[in-house]
């Protein structure tokens, strides 16, 4: 009758399908995206879509701030019950990124031409670049609000959603490429054309959402209290706008340099290396993206042995992944190569070079995107952005540097690896310091506080009533044993029993194993006892309660008798919390 990892390993695969196929989608889309450029229009037009990066990152990182911020916070705030707090970080999150994205749109007319300048080492490439930022500026206001639903959507009980949106997105965005490119000529204008079109008709998803019973998290009404729900998500957002600002400066250094020193056949080469990072994310991305996506309500929850078994998976699932993408690249180059049309020459033999020194990057870029998305789900953004700051910018750009000028185009993939090393090393190190001297948590690289001044008890049952009766006697002796008093304990016990007898009876359709997770705290002066299962929905506060039923008469009288009586349904699970305050008689 110990705790048990069934409820969290069942979450978890039911969240990571829809994950794997909004990353799939989104990543595929982008890897195919190169690969159609670089066929119909060349491998100049694939490197000016690199070169155009700095500009797009710039563009996306606002939205990526509050998407991820805020829905990192509104998850936690999901999991404390703060259903107020969280709608107001949703709705802030909302308007904020539609206003600052409608501001870049209207510098439509002005910045693309002086930028394609810029980050171009000739006119011949600045042609191409200057439409393709062009028609992204005008149109981030649709991926900026796209990007913002999405991951909203993952933290309130409809992943799927998410997934679909991307799906849709990019399925329609590779159609469009084809036709665009191949049948109307558009040239560069069509391959960012056809991006934003597929974003917005990828929104449809979004109606869905709002139809839907099962969503928490509702629009309301701009207040006062507005500025501080912008602080709050862009506070938890820092980590991903620091992601994105030195992915774009990273950009920047590293792309000028190698048209500049190298020429634009190494370029093109580069532009492939990317790519594979890309391809790298295809595979975990949705995998770590169960981070996000669970480990905020678990943390706000404080169920930590929950979170410890969701790390445990994500990295064990990841590193089996990476291991098969890592021998792939190893033996089968080439054919990666040629999947971006080049085929021949001495620019095949470096992009095979560059392409298997690339894979091992693999290995330790997982693990810091795994710390990146974690802390920053937490709530712990500066440890998060120090992680980012280092693997984006402060590492990679000085040793790519030195790379190119020891070795050319290898030298570069060289390190790219070792950027990645120093980067685990030295954010490893700064956590240590910072958790030795107190200024953050304690409890290893997963920084889980240590829980002082509670006694808890933490337990599983099957959904069987043998079950819940030992369950009810395992409490009373917990009660006897850390001086609880024998009315209080009653009143507990009844409460247990009644929710749980009632989840076995009618929360299951199917009569299959299943198995329901119980926490009892003692905290803050009271009593508090949350009951998980992914059972049918069920919101004891919102049913009609006849006063003849013995167990809705029994609900009835617990929410008489408690301090508080709560219900969620969330990560799809009804969770019910009753608090009794000690020494309350009502």
């Amino acid at each position: 009758m110990e705790r048990n990892a069934f409820l969290i390993n069942k979450k978890i695969h039911q969240y990571i399908l829809p994950g794997v196929l909004m990353t799939v989608a989104m990543q595929l889309g982008n890897v195919v995206d190169g690969m159609i450029v670089g066929n119909l229009l060349g491998p100049d037009a694939m490197a000016a879509i690199e070169l155009s990066m700095p500009v797009l990152l710039f563009l996306q990182m606002p939205g990526m701030m509050l998407a991820m911020g805020g829905a990192a916070e509104a998850a936690v705030l999901l999991g404390k019950r703060k259903m107020r707090e969280a709608d107001g970080v949703f709705t802030a999150s909302l308007i904020t990124g539609a206003v600052i994205s409608l501001l870049f749109a209207a510098c439509t007319p002005y910045l693309p031409g002086v930028l394609s300048s810029a980050l171009a080492g000739n006119k011949q490439m600045a042609a191409l670049v200057k439409p393709y930022i062009a028609v992204n500026f005008w149109g981030i206001p649709v991926l900026t609000l796209a990007m913002i639903f999405c991951y909203f959507m993952n933290a309130d009980n409809h992943p799927q959603l998410g997934s679909a949106l991307f799906i849709i997105a990019n399925v329609v965005n590779l159609i469009l490429d084809v036709a665009f490119l191949k049948i109307l000529h558009m040239g560069m204008a069509g391959s960012a054309l056809s991006t934003i079109i597929g974003y917005l008709v990828g929104m449809v998803t979004v109606v869905f959402y709002f139809r839907s019973k099962h969503r928490m998290l509702k629009l309301e009404k701009p207040d006062k209290e507005m500025l501080l729900f912008v602080k709050m998500a862009a506070a938890a957002g820092v980590p991903s706008a620091a992601f994105t600002l030195m992915a774009a400066g990273e950009s920047v250094a590293v792309n000028t340099a190698i048209v500049r020193l190298l020429g634009n056949g190494p370029m093109a080469v580069y532009s492939v290396c990317s790519n594979v990072m890309l391809i790298a994310e295809l595979f975990v991305g949705g995998v770590i993206g169960l981070i996000p996506n669970i480990a905020g309500i678990l943390y706000g929850e404080r169920d930590y042995y929950g979170i410890r078994v969701l790390c445990k998976k994500v990295l064990t699932y990841s590193y089996v992944t990476i291991a098969a993408l890592i021998a792939l690249f190893l033996l089968f180059p080439q054919v990666i190569a040629g999947m971006f049309g080049i085929v021949e020459g001495e620019m095949l033999e470096l992009c095979k070079l560059a392409l298997r020194i690339s894979a091992f990057r693999f290995l330790f870029y997982v693990y810091n995107k795994f710390l990146m998305s974690y802390y920053q789900t937490i709530l712990q953004p500066g440890l998060s952005t120090v992680i980012t700051v280092l693997q984006g910018f402060v590492i990679i750009v000085p040793l790519t540097l030195i790379g190119i000028l020891w070795k050319g185009l290898p030298g570069a993939c060289i390190a790219a690896v070792f950027s990645e090393i120093l980067t685990i090393l030295f954010s490893t190190l700064y956590r240590m310091m910072r958790q030795k001297t107190g200024k953050i948590p304690g409890g290893g690289q997963y920084m889980l506080p240590q829980i002082k001044e509670e006694t808890f008890f933490d337990f599983s049952i099957e959904n069987d009533m043998e079950d819940v009766t030992r369950l009810r006697d395992r409490l009373f002796a917990f009660c006897a044993d850390n001086g609880i008093c024998e009315r209080d304990a009653n009143l507990l016990g009844l409460a247990l029993e009644e929710i749980t007898a009632n989840i076995v009876r009618y929360g299951y359709r199917q009569d299959k194993k299943n198995y329901i997770d119980i926490s009892f705290t003692i905290q803050d002066g009271s009593y508090l006892l949350r009951i998980r299962d992914d059972g049918v929905p069920f919101n004891p506060l919102e049913q009609e309660m006849p006063d003849d039923g013995p167990i809705v008469g029994g609900i009835a009288l617990i929410r008489k008798i408690m301090s508080d009586f709560q219900y969620m349904r969330v990560l799809n699970m009804n969770n019910t919390i009753i608090r009794l305050k000690i020494g309350e008689r009502k």
